[in-house]
């Protein structure tokens, strides 16, 4: 991340109430006014190896530390050769970084801002020292690191790597049977099915010369094999009665394609079915979460954890969600905000490879939207994700709304097609009764503007309605839905308030206009015909307009003196 001056101007301003060392980041580190240039070249140098290894960002000099008030810790930079610093880093970084650097004023003080590239580690300084920026320390990049950060990189697979000491002896039995069935269902590996093990390995590219892969170990390896070369290799499954009590565990150290059987076995005896009755149907039953959505949060988690991090895939039923754990961050990109639409990078190339020839996983990289599909046919909200360097959370909502499940099937079953978008927006809908532009985008993942369009396009066809218009338009479930769906009491209290603004930009419009039309009023509030015609009644009866003209010249007109004074 690169910090703009704007934007570092900003930051200084909490000076006043706050330390220097407060303001550091994973991306920012500051220091004071160097005592001479050689000093200046040794912090460059050092922060932009460590700064490069990791996110890169910026080094600010020039604030004292250890003091409250902008004026007391802003102390500068001093004097600075600019291009003598700028070749100084680049000569003494290896692989060389080139850095960009700017001097700006805060409060009459000179500061420099050094920013730093994010690089392809390892970077180490010209003599060999290698750090890397963790939180708000530079601290020494081990081997271990490294090779965590070259698997985030895509320069590393290490399910691809040979396992010393295992060979095709070392496979467990029953997970080639396993195997062999997915082979069968897959028309272009289906002649494999009867290949001897050796053979059907080499030919997935999972072994070589007779030794196995990560990956190949991971799904077909021996528990022997697990235990004693990929000891990172658990899945831990539990069914929660608290926060932190159970009264259920498995500890599940076998090859992935025994291990689904078994997951699946424990989530059908400890998730619960529930009862909808669509209008016009039989009635449903329907699981808190179905083994697709869990089944693919549990692919995911064990294909795109960090191998290099010893530390189990952990699994807690509780009695609303299930959470899910994964060791190691999120890679190539993906983030909370994006993870919907980012595009699939995986950290464990081959082990993903496989899954998807087998079809376990999608090739086009959808299963993140299928368990927001999946989730929300049953009335739940979206997946949740939280993600930190170390680890990515997912929760899973065993809760939902009944009615707004039942309402699906009745849609659906009456022809009209529901998106993954749609869904979301309607099941946001639920939670907060009004959505615009900006919180369908936040909702949605995606621009305003394409927001905008998935908004219109459930307005079209009347499965929302719209109070306001232009980029400030609000929309919100048609009366009839709303009672359905929220319930009167919501509907009710969220009318009062809906009819109130209506009034009040009405007349406000009309103020500054001069006269308005019906059609002019529907544009403005969303609200039919009927409702207008409605509104000017009331209107005109507090003596606040005047009805004037028929058919389609009719049009209201304020009351002089009396429009104002409502302000």
């Amino acid at each position: 991340m690169r910090w703009s001056s704007s934007q570092l101007r900003d930051m200084l301003q909490r000076l006043e109430h706050e330390r220097a060392d407060a303001l550091e980041a994973q991306t920012l580190e500051i220091k004071r006014r160097p005592n001479r240039p050689t000093e200046l070249n040794d912090w460059a140098v050092e922060a932009a190896v460590c700064l490069a290894n990791a996110h890169g960002g910026t080094l600010l000099v020039g604030v004292r530390d250890g003091v409250v008030g902008q004026l007391e810790a802003l102390e500068g930079c001093g004097a600075v050769d600019v291009n003598s610093l700028r070749r100084a880093v680049y000569d003494r970084t290896s692989p060389q970084i080139l850095v960009d650097i700017e001097i700006f004023e805060v409060s009459g003080r000179q500061l420099l801002a050094m920013h730093v590239p994010q690089g392809l580690p390892p970077h180490t300084t010209s003599s060999g020292r290698a750090l890397i920026r963790i939180g708000k320390q530079c601290v020494p990049l081990t081997g271990q690191m490294w090779a965590q950060q070259a698997a985030r990189a895509g320069s590393l697979d290490r399910s691809a790597l040979l396992i010393d000491d295992a060979t095709i002896h070392d496979i467990d039995l029953d997970a080639v049977d396993a195997l062999r069935a997915l082979v069968r269902q897959q028309p272009d590996l289906a002649p494999l099915s009867e290949r001897p093990p050796s053979e059907l390995l080499q030919r997935l590219e999972l072994a070589r010369d007779g030794r196995l892969t990560l990956a190949a170990a991971l799904l077909v390896g021996s528990r022997a094999c697990l235990r004693e070369s990929v000891p990172e290799h658990e899945v831990v499954l539990m069914r929660m009665r608290g926060p932190t009590r159970y009264d259920a565990r498995d500890d599940l150290r076998v090859p992935l394609l025994a291990l689904l059987p078994r997951v699946e076995e424990r989530l059908d005896a400890w998730l619960s079915l529930r009862t909808i009755r669509p209008r016009g149907f039989l009635q449903l039953e329907l699981p808190d979460v179905t083994w697709e959505v869990a089944r693919e949060a549990i692919l995911n988690a064990v294909a795109h954890r960090d191998y290099f991090v010893r530390s189990a895939v952990v699994v807690g039923v509780h009695r609303d969600v299930i959470v899910v754990d994964s060791p190691g961050g999120f890679v190539g990109g993906i983030t909370e905000e994006n993870v919907l639409r980012h595009g699939y990078v995986h950290r464990n190339e081959l082990l993903c490879q496989a899954l998807q020839r087998l079809g376990l996983v999608n090739r086009a990289g959808l299963g993140v939207e299928r368990m927001y599909a999946g989730l929300l046919r049953l009335g739940n909200p979206t997946p949740q994700f939280r993600a930190s360097e170390s680890s990515v959370t997912l929760r899973l909502p065993r809760r939902g709304s009944d009615e707004f499940a039942a309402w699906l099937v009745e849609t659906e079953r009456a022809g009209t097609e529901l998106s993954t978008d749609d869904l979301i927006v309607l099941r946001r809908l639920l939670d907060v009764g009004e959505l615009d532009r900006w919180s369908a985008a936040s909702a949605l993942q995606l621009a305003s503007d394409e927001a905008a369009h998935r908004l219109a396009d459930l307005r079209a066809r009347g499965l929302l309605v719209a109070r306001g218009r232009g980029r400030g338009a609000a929309y919100r479930f048609p009366a009839a839905l709303s009672d359905r769906l929220r319930g009167r009491a919501a509907t009710d209290v969220d009318r009062p308030l809906e009819r109130e603004g209506v009034r009040l930009r009405l007349l406000e419009v009309l103020r500054e206009r001069g006269s308005l039309s019906n059609a002019d009023v529907r544009a403005l509030s969303g609200f039919s015909r009927v409702e207008v015609l409605r509104l000017f009644h009331q209107l005109n009866s507090e003596g606040l307009i005047e009805m004037r003209g028929v058919g389609r010249g009719a049009h209201i007109v304020p009351v002089r003196g009396k429009v104002r004074r409502i302000r």
